[in-house]
């Protein structure tokens, strides 16, 4: 499909400046380039060992476009089919050449897909949640701070999370206490993920290790380390 969109490209002479052998040898240069890029950031050390290795899944695909397109891959979720995505490149196309007057393009609405926008996608930071972790950071109000935690619990998890729309099942007959393993235990498996000092303030980056340390937990400082006065807490 590639091959024949740059072959395609050339015959509308939008890339009729070189041959189409020459084409093809730049994108295969090129995707090889990123491909390697990539590789090389999983940590899996030979290239024989991706082979089969499904480290990754498609998130948002439903059936239809996985057994036609990706055969073989995950998709635990489902999402868009084959007429959601024509209609929604239909919609992108008309934006940009609109029938009533291709030569009057207004300016392209801006829907929030990477940043929060009036009327547009939902997002964990938006204004509500940044504005009372603002006020809870800069004043030390408790207040604040609970109301900032609640919000971003109960709405914006829900609006833009998998775990959001997710619910515990609970068992009618509960458990005795007895069976429950204790909370000082649990703490134990906990682990902060890997953020290297500089990625992050010194403070917080401090407090982490702290914590994890006085919980029993997993202290992931990163490929940055850690100071040596971190290593006596």
């Amino acid at each position: 499909m590639a091959f024949e969109s740059l072959w395609q490209a050339r015959q509308d002479g939008l890339l009729d400046q070189i041959s189409f052998d020459e084409m093809v040898k730049a994108y295969k240069k090129g995707v090889a380039k990123g491909i390697l890029k990539v590789m090389a950031k999983m940590g899996i050390s030979t290239l024989q060992s991706y082979k089969g290795a499904q480290i990754f899944e498609a998130v948002g695909l439903a059936d239809e476009i996985i057994k036609k397109c990706f055969p073989g891959t995950a998709s635990r979720v489902q999402g868009v089919n084959f007429d959601i995505l024509v209609n929604e490149v239909r919609r992108r196309h008309e934006l940009g050449y609109p029938k009533d007057n291709p030569n009057n393009v207004e300016v392209l609405p801006n829907p929030g897909d990477f940043h929060w926008r009036h009327g547009g996608d939902s997002h964990m930071w938006d204004p509500e949640t940044i504005s009372d972790l603002q006020l809870a950071a800069r004043n030390n109000n408790e207040d604040s701070y609970w109301k900032f935690a609640n919000y971003a619990n109960d709405q914006t998890t829900k609006d833009s999370t998998l775990r959001g729309l997710l619910k515990f099942k609970y068992s009618k007959k509960p458990l005795d206490l007895e069976e429950v393993e204790p909370e000082k235990e649990i703490v134990k498996r906990f682990a902060t993920g890997a953020m290297s000092l500089g990625s992050i303030s010194t403070e917080a980056h401090e407090s982490l290790a702290i914590a994890m340390n006085k919980l029993g937990g997993k202290s992931n400082t990163g490929e940055g380390g850690k100071t040596p006065s971190g290593l006596s807490h």
